[in-house]
């Protein structure tokens, strides 16, 4: 087996001497088969960017959250003693990637178009997958958080670890307003959310992801936002009072004593909106105050924009021009926008830790105009192009992870799955 293949799991040594020549003939027989799978294994990562992950990476993140000092922390640091030091941080971060991908298929298989849960009279999605749903997210969360303290507990920390984590994160970002979606159903006069409102849901929960990575960008520091945890603990309960109430009954809990969920829910978008930008806004211009901002210009602070907004005004534009094949399928579209919003954000999320320049029009890019261009101005088949285009998404970013991660374990001699260093 290559040593490109070999990146992630310890290569077994050989047994005897006398087994050589077998032993090489299945390896080139190994080789040509994963060649063939991956097609091309290019290193994603520059020389200059490796460089910057082994001598100028520093981990700073400050969580001045109330919910997260006083409850969540010690939860975790009681939580992780429980796990034995030869679990590698990166497994538990990958269990809870897991336990929201179950989550996910779970609600994709009973509720594919956001319509089980529009009538009010017998719910479609049995009660048992609500309260396996909320048993796994609050799973993944509680991963999510004892990560660091495991990596800190075993000494193992590294780049890696805070890519990887913050690197499923952003892959899980898009999935948390698609499964709520299953929650509120996509029939307005029955609270649900309208569909052709459900992009904006996206935008709203992605934005604030993206701009305090771009504020990380700038400042060095990842200020953690005091809605992360609020907001995971209450799509817990959430799926929880599903579960109790059916989505129907918490619906009409929320219209008899709050507000429509629908209503809440629309006006909680615009004030996440002014409430990222006004942090990001605050804690920028602290960092100018202290001189610690990594970008003296403001094209420079602003250079990670421009492949941000191109790939938000291809991806929103699809369901506006491309109306019916959005309705028709919309759940294909917001796997597709998820996908790509991960892959531009890991890049830029690289460009931070290793100090260096991002680029002005990020790879992914090109095929996303590509099927813009064809759906949108051209008219060919809008629903192929895109079931197309997010099997492209899906493939190109799984195959530019490992390829990152491989890259990032041979140059920092470390297994991403076991606390050892590789073997040269």
């Amino acid at each position: 087996m290559s040593s490109d293949v070999e990146r992630l799991i310890d290569a077994p040594e050989s047994i005897s001497t006398s087994d050589s020549s077998t032993t090489s003939n299945r390896e080139n027989s190994n080789r040509g088969i994963w060649e063939s799978i991956y097609l091309y294994k290019m290193p994603q990562l520059t020389q200059e960017q490796l460089i910057g992950f082994s001598t100028k990476y520093k981990y700073s993140a400050i969580d001045t959250s109330p919910l997260s000092k006083y409850v969540m922390h010690p939860l975790w640091n009681w939580g992780v003693t429980f796990f034995p030091t030869w679990v590698a941080p990166n497994v538990m971060t990958f269990a809870g990637y897991i336990c929201l991908l179950i989550d996910y298929c779970l609600l994709a298989h009973y509720d594919w178009a956001f319509s089980a849960e529009n009538s009010s009279g017998e719910p479609n999605i049995p009660r048992w997958v609500w309260f396996l749903v909320a048993v796994l997210h609050a799973a993944s969360h509680h991963l999510d958080g004892m990560d660091g303290k495991q990596a800190r507990r075993t000494g193992s920390g590294s780049p890696l670890g805070e890519l990887m984590d913050h690197g499923i994160d952003s892959n899980c970002m898009w999935m948390l307003p698609v499964t709520l979606m299953s929650v509120f159903g996509s029939n307005p006069a029955a609270g649900g959310i309208a569909m052709q409102y459900a992009p904006l849901l996206m935008l709203a929960l992605t934005f604030n992801f993206w701009v305090n990575h771009w504020e990380k960008y700038n400042t060095g520091v990842l200020y953690l936002p005091w809605m992360f945890d609020i907001a995971q603990t209450t799509v817990v309960i959430v799926f929880l009072a599903a579960g109790f109430l059916t989505p129907t009954g918490l619906k009409n809990f929320f219209a008899d004593n709050i507000c429509p969920f629908n209503q809440l829910i629309y006006i909680m978008i615009p004030i996440g909106f002014v409430g990222a930008i006004g942090l990001t806004i605050l804690n920028l211009r602290l960092s100018f105050q202290s001189g610690t901002n990594r970008h003296d210009t403001f094209s420079e602070m602003m250079r990670p924009w421009i492949s941000y907004v191109i790939f938000n005004f291809l991806s929103l534009t699809f369901p506006l021009f491309c109306r019916e094949a959005f309705m028709s399928n919309p759940r294909v579209w917001t796997i597709a926008y998820g996908f790509t919003f991960s892959n531009i954000v890991c890049r830029l999320m690289i460009n931070q830790m290793s100090y260096t320049r991002c680029e002005l029009i990020e790879p992914p890019l090109i095929p996303l105009f590509i099927s813009w261009f064809l759906a949108v101005v051209l008219r060919i088949s809008p629903s192929t192009v895109i079931i197309v285009y997010t099997i492209i998404a899906i493939l190109s970013f799984v195959h530019y992870c490992y390829v990152v991660v491989n890259d990032l374990c041979d140059h920092l001699n470390i297994c991403a799955f076991s606390i050892t260093s590789k073997r040269r």
